[in-house]
């Protein structure tokens, strides 16, 4: 008679039982809270992962939009700005906005399976799990910032057309501000999606907050006097944009509002808070079910 070994249970580990580690006998023990919350973290991540490999035009499009958005504004404002008497090459100018607006649609497009997959089911049946809240926000984050970095660095194939030399990229900035800017952005659209209950409703809100945002971080203008000014200081995205120029320009770029010392430390902040923000939303929606 032949027996079939039984499936592996999520959060838990088998370990063989009697002398010599016989193994007729399994013994079935509880994972740790800590390998439970790494575990629920890496699937999530592996999850979007296959997502990526499997809807390649749907993240082709992601690149491609604003490729096409840096074309032609940025050819076109060039040509405004050559009549007028401005110099500079704008496409150039424009150039880490639109990397900085890819990182956006990622995190945006990403975060917006959060309602397909609570509509299914898929977060109620992890959230069932013995682990910590913050394991499912860190597992989305980790999984949207790599399609990010795998994006932005097919993006930087064309660099070499705005006139970034790729060998004097500052590579190391570059994916620090890359990965906490997109870290801060994807949390902040996890919270909206967990509260927002259909993708109609969650593109009115991206429409009438995160695009607003895109614009005001000086991707297209630098910061001004006034009230203009003041919004680009209190904006993130700013100091993403102004991070990846300092970054292309080997470190140190003239054509930035801020420090890129500065911009990263405000980067590493914002994304904390917005981690931290991810993470009650998800607990104080658990409380309430339960209520």
């Amino acid at each position: 008679m032949t027996t079939t070994p039984a499936p592996h249970l999520a959060g838990t580990a088998a370990r063989p039982r009697g002398a010599g580690g016989d193994p007729a006998g399994v013994e079935v023990v509880a994972a740790s809270p800590g390998r439970m919350v790494g575990c629920v973290i890496l699937s999530l991540w592996r999850r979007d992962m296959m997502h990526l490999l499997r809807e390649r035009s749907r993240w082709i499009g992601v690149i491609v939009q604003p490729l096409i958005f840096w074309a032609l504004i940025g050819v076109g404002m060039g040509g405004a700005l050559a009549r007028f008497g401005g110099e500079g090459d704008y496409l150039a100018y424009f150039f880490p906005g639109i990397v900085a607006m890819i990182v956006l649609f990622t995190a945006v497009f990403a975060t917006m399976s959060v309602i397909e997959d609570r509509q299914r089911g898929f977060l109620q049946q992890v959230m069932v799990l013995p682990s910590s809240r913050a394991a499912i926000v860190l597992g989305k984050t980790a999984g949207v910032t790599t399609m990010a970095v795998v994006q932005v660095s097919l993006t930087m194939a064309v660099a070499p057309l705005a006139g970034v030399d790729l060998l004097g990229v500052h590579w190391p900035l570059f994916f620090a501000v890359l990965v906490l800017g997109c870290a801060g952005l994807t949390a902040l659209n996890f919270c909206l999606a967990w509260v927002v209950n259909s993708t109609a409703g969650y593109h009115g809100v991206m429409a009438i907050v995160m695009l607003p945002l895109w614009v005001l971080s000086g991707a297209m203008f630098p910061a001004g006097e006034g009230w203009m000014g003041w919004a680009m200081r209190l904006n993130p995205m700013a100091y993403l944009v102004d991070g990846l120029r300092h970054a292309m320009a080997g470190g140190l770029s003239a054509d930035a509002n801020f420090g890129a010392g500065f911009g990263l430390s405000v980067l590493a902040v914002t994304a904390a808070m917005f981690t931290a923000l991810a993470v009650r939303t998800v607990a104080r929606s658990t409380q309430k079910a339960r209520v």
